[in-house]
């Protein structure tokens, strides 16, 4: 497939992004990009729902001159997992370049940046790469790069100037910054351990412990809320049962099992736990404490359950898949 160029006309595009929001992260990213001086128009989805890419389509023809789109891949707030290929489509038929935050799904799902045409995606070290904090990994294709070394006017963030990033890290090996090297060796070490596994087995295995959780959860009554199409497997959405209090449970899973799950955000706040299964935490061993857990926990705050059903429907789950990873 010959390269997607984007138009000449693009680099002194004024600013104008559409932002696509199906969740907490898609919104904080329309707020940086207005932050950043864009022109921001949004395309919302409903929370638990992928992106629509008609939608999409219907916005971008709105407008004549939309420099960019952006679109979270793996939305934690909501649980859902937005298909990438379609909706890179769409932005270039429209003339647009993708920027695509692939903060959660990079090493837990297949993320394939060069085949679908994304022009710009960024990471994070410390979800299912399963390295310390502090990094994010991006990469541009030579489109996007085109609109960077295009550009009129300086960059008002000599941070995330990417013409002087690029020469950093490039072979000229411009000075722009001291790296943090203890933190790029971990990385390394962190993607050594990746491959020692293998990518395709540690897809896998983000999506046998997602089966195995989310068959627990549902054996003791609990609504997931993502589209069961599009569930994300390393972030699981779950309903609070009318009753139960949202931060007595958290708390007690921290403090008395030394489990820690997320509250809901945006929408889902206070309605919502966000439990995470990322990198080396996604176990068998994990899913089975939290319900476990989870069980003694609900049974004591009046919200009845049968002691054994969600480890059964786990255990069943995990047996039903590929060989035991531990």
């Amino acid at each position: 497939m010959a390269p997607w160029r984007p138009p000449a006309s693009i680099s002194s595009n004024p600013g104008t992004f559409v932002i696509c929001r199906n969740g907490y992260f898609g919104i904080r990213l329309g707020n940086i990009a207005q932050r950043c001086g864009a022109i921001v128009h949004e395309v919302d989805s409903p929370w638990g729902q992928p992106v629509d890419p008609q939608a999409l389509s219907d916005e971008l023809a709105k407008h004549s001159r939309v420099k960019a789109v952006g679109v979270v891949h793996a939305e934690t707030s909501t649980g859902v997992l937005t298909p990438m290929p379609e909706i890179i489509d769409v932005i270039h038929r429209h003339g647009a370049i993708s920027i695509v935050d692939a903060v959660t799904s990079l090493g837990g799902h297949d993320m394939q940046v060069d085949e679908w045409g994304i022009d710009v995606c960024y990471s994070g070290t410390q979800k299912c790469l399963g390295a310390p904090p502090g990094l994010a990994p991006i990469t541009l294709s030579e489109s996007a790069m085109q609109v960077v070394k295009a550009r009129e006017t300086p960059v008002q963030s000599f941070y995330f100037n990417l013409q002087d990033l690029e020469s950093y890290w490039g072979q000229s090996r411009s000075y722009h910054h001291t790296a943090p090297i203890s933190m790029t060796y971990a990385l390394r070490e962190a993607l050594r351990m990746m491959m020692e596994e293998g990518i395709e087995k540690r897809i896998d295995r983000h999506a046998r412990v997602a089966a195995a959780l989310r068959a627990g959860l549902e054996a003791l009554g609990l609504d997931l809320l993502a589209n069961p199409e599009h569930r994300l497997n390393p972030l699981t959405t779950v309903g609070i049962p009318e009753g139960i209090d949202d931060s007595q449970v958290r708390s007690t899973l921290l403090n008395e099992y030394g489990i820690e799950i997320g509250g809901g955000l945006g929408e889902f706040r206070g309605k919502a736990w966000r439990i995470g299964l990322m990198g080396d935490s996604a176990r068998d061993r994990n899913v089975l404490a939290l319900l476990s857990a989870l069980e003694q926990i609900l049974n004591a705050n009046g919200y009845e359950v049968a002691y054994g059903s969600s480890l059964a429907a786990a255990q069943k789950a995990l047996a039903a898949a590929s060989p035991a990873s531990g």
